[in-house]
């Protein structure tokens, strides 16, 4: 299969930042990547991921055929059906090169989660001792400890696992639905495209550390204030319309 010259396109790549004046950090962040990836794309030691041949094209004035080719053309240069044919194959080619999971923050969200995971781990702890030895109020340390250990696995994964950008079909279809292996994130009315992924990713892991860290608390206050019944009970589960508006609030601004 032909494939994208990586001694050309890096060098190119260079040159047409170069001409816009923008270093590598401020290409990075125009097509929301990290500066280790343009870095690495000009030293010719990899290729974007397919999905950012537009918006990467777009950032530095050429068109996508350029790109691929890592060459100006004439606009009036024909394309013959077997050129076509070469192109669609070196567009092909980049669908594996994909972008590493948890972004160029990873290391950041990693220590956030480890310190909202210590103060879970504390509240946890009550939490269940307060099931199996005081039986009152079981009915409000139940939630409360299924949303902390929920919250914390799901933290795990947004924070230091999650696609950081959607495969490029996200970008062209319409296409309600965020799946990573058996994961499903789902929100009726909201298309899911790589202009609002990560601001959508952004807010999922505030909401899960959040959680994680505070689950606990609310349901010791609620304890406090309305003693065992269904509001003390169910008071920690409302954090989860904070869930649905960590996903649709920005997801709807930037789609």
């Amino acid at each position: 299969m032909a494939q994208v010259d990586r001694e050309r396109f890096g060098p190119f790549v260079a040159e047409l930042r170069k001409e816009k004046g923008m270093t590598q950090k401020e290409l990075a962040q125009r097509i929301n990547v990290s500066d280790k990836a343009v870095s690495k794309w000009e030293r010719c030691a990899g290729l974007p991921d397919i999905s950012l041949l537009l918006p990467l094209a777009e950032a530095l004035g050429v068109t996508v055929t350029e790109l691929l080719e890592s060459r100006r053309l004439e606009r009036s240069e024909p394309v013959s059906a077997d050129r076509a044919e070469e192109l669609v194959k070196k567009v092909l080619s980049l669908s594996g090169e994909g972008t590493p999971r948890g972004g160029p923050d990873r290391k950041k969200w990693g220590v956030r989660y480890a310190l909202c995971l210590l103060a879970a781990l504390a509240e946890e702890a009550a939490l269940i001792y307060g099931i199996y030895h005081d039986a009152a109020h079981w009915d409000v340390y139940y939630p409360a400890a299924l949303l902390t250990g929920l919250s914390a696995g799901f933290g795990l994964y947004f924070c230091l696992f999650a696609k950081t950008r959607l495969p490029w079909y996200h970008d062209v279809g319409n296409i309600g639905m965020y799946c990573d292996g058996p994961l499903r994130v789902n929100m009726p009315g909201v298309r899911f495209t790589n202009r609002n992924w990560p601001h959508i990713l952004h807010w999922l892991r505030i909401w899960c550390l959040t959680a994680m860290a505070l689950s606990g608390a609310v349901c010791f206050l609620a304890k406090g204030l309305f003693g065992p019944g269904p509001l003390a009970a169910w008071l920690p589960m409302t954090s989860l319309a904070g869930l649905f508006a960590a996903v649709y609030v920005p997801g709807k601004r930037y789609e």
